[in-house]
């Protein structure tokens, strides 16, 4: 069974912070203490919102080398204005991509949960080996008594 990183708890919330900061703040890329400060502390998901975005490269580019790798693919590939600075995205933009991070978180928690429908079954046929057993062991035990 595969699970993805959005089934790790706390992780949507920190995807769709970290979108928001991303996709609309003025500044097109960040460092960790920009981050921890505009967010007011760290993921709680991860070790840090660097690691956090490595692990979701659908949205996010992630330069450690770099203090400020941190940034939105998105956003990054939007023309440059003046000043070698990127526009924030436009309202919708940002809603559409927080509409897809929950769109995926949705699909990965199915998916990671599919093992229950399954539970009924399982249940029948362990029942089902156990009753049998019981009965063959029943059996015997009359016959052996018998003899």
């Amino acid at each position: 069974m595969t699970t993805g990183p959005y089934t790790k708890p706390g992780r949507l919330a920190d995807v769709l912070a970290l979108i928001q900061v991303l996709a609309l703040d003025p500044d097109t890329k960040r460092s960790e203490d920009g981050m921890n400060k505009e967010l007011q502390g760290g993921p709680t998901s991860a070790t840090g919102w660097f690691e956090l975005a490595k692990e979701h490269r659908e949205f996010f580019r992630v330069n450690p080398e770099h203090q400020y790798g941190l940034s939105l693919v998105a956003r990054y590939v939007l023309p440059r204005m003046e000043g070698d600075k990127r526009p924030p995205l436009s309202s919708d933009f940002a809603a559409a991509l927080l509409q897809t991070a929950i769109t995926i978180h949705d699909r990965q928690v199915s998916a990671a949960e599919r093992w229950k429908s399954f539970m009924p079954l399982w249940a029948a046929l362990i029942g089902g080996i156990f009753g049998t057993v019981s009965t063959l062991a029943t059996l015997w035990l009359k016959g052996w008594s018998t003899k």
